[in-house]
C-alpha cells in the first residue's frame, strides 16, 4: 500500500473537519441544545429526587441522541450534500478514489464524533460533582461505539437516491423516531415494543451508554463486521451523480 494511498484520506479528513468546525450552528444543535435540555429536565427533577441520580442514568439518552445526530446530518449528510453539490461526480468516479473518500469523510466524523462528546461532557458534568478523567474515558469510549452503531443505517441511507431536502426531513424523522421509541420501550412491558427495541438503533445505543461495550460484546462485534461489508458495498455501489442530474 503506497504513501499516497495512506496520505490522501487522512488529508481529507482533516478538510471535512475544519469544514465542519467553520460551522457553530451546528455545534449548537448537536451538542448545546441537548445539554441546556439536560439542566431544565434536571430543574424540573430536582423537587421530586430523593437523592443524587447517577449521572450516565440521567444522560445515557442524551449521549445516544447527539451519537444518532452526528451519524446522520454528519456523516451521512454531508455525504448526501456533497453528491448534490457535484463534488462526488467531479472528484470520486472510480473504486480507489470512492474508497479514498469513504475512509477520508469516516475517520473525520469519527474525530467529531468525540469532539461533541467531550463538549457534551464537559458542558453536563463541570457545573456538578466536577469533570473526573477515567469516568471521562469510559463515556468516550462508549460514545464511539455508539457512532459506530448509528454509522450503519446512516449509511445506507446515503445509497438511496434522496435530494438534500429529502434527506434533511427523513434524517430528522428517523432520529426522533428512534429516541422516541427507545424512551417508550425502556419503560414498556409490552412485547411488541420489545421487539421493536431490538431493532432500534437508538436503544442498543442507550444500553451500550449503560452497560459498556463487554455487556454488548457481541454486538460489538456484529458492528465491526458490519460496517467493514458496507465499506466494501459502498466503494461499489456509492451514489455520485446528483438526483437531479440525468447524465
Amino acid at each position: 500500500m503506497d504513501f499516497y494511498f495512506v496520505s490522501r484520506p487522512a488529508l481529507l479528513a482533516v478538510l471535512f473537519i475544519k469544514e465542519q468546525l467553520r460551522e457553530p450552528v451546528a455545534l449548537f444543535w448537536t451538542v448545546v441544545s441537548p445539554a441546556v435540555t439536560y439542566y431544565l429536565i434536571a430543574y424540573a427533577r430536582a423537587p421530586l429526587s430523593d437523592g443524587a441520580v447517577d449521572y450516565l442514568s440521567s444522560t445515557s439518552w442524551f449521549y445516544a441522541f447527539v451519537s444518532s445526530n452526528v451519524a446522520l446530518f454528519g456523516l451521512a449528510f454531508y455525504i448526501v450534500g456533497r453528491r448534490e453539490s457535484g463534488f462526488l461526480r467531479s472528484f470520486v468516479y472510480t473504486e480507489r478514489t470512492k474508497f479514498i473518500f469513504l475512509v477520508g469523510q469516516f475517520s473525520a466524523y469519527s474525530a467529531v464524533s468525540i469532539l461533541y462528546c467531550s463538549v457534551f461532557y464537559i458542558l453536563t458534568r463541570v457545573f456538578t460533582e466536577g469533570l473526573d478523567v477515567a469516568e471521562y474515558l469510559v463515556i468516550v469510549g462508549r460514545f464511539y461505539v455508539c457512532f459506530l452503531v448509528f454509522s450503519i443505517p446512516s449509511l445506507l441511507l446515503t445509497l438511496i437516491p434522496l435530494g438534500f431536502q429529502n434527506a434533511s426531513t427523513l434524517f430528522s424523522i428517523l432520529s426522533l423516531t428512534m429516541l422516541a421509541l427507545g424512551i417508550v420501550s425502556s419503560t414498556s412491558v409490552s412485547p411488541a415494543l420489545a421487539m421493536v427495541s431490538f431493532f432500534n438503533p437508538m436503544w442498543w445505543a442507550n444500553r451500550i451508554m449503560l452497560g459498556g461495550v463487554v455487556e454488548c460484546g457481541l454486538v460489538f462485534l456484529v458492528v465491526i463486521v458490519s460496517l467493514l461489508f458496507l465499506f466494501l458495498v459502498m466503494c461499489r455501489f456509492l451514489l455520485i451523480n446528483p438526483v437531479w442530474s440525468r447524465y
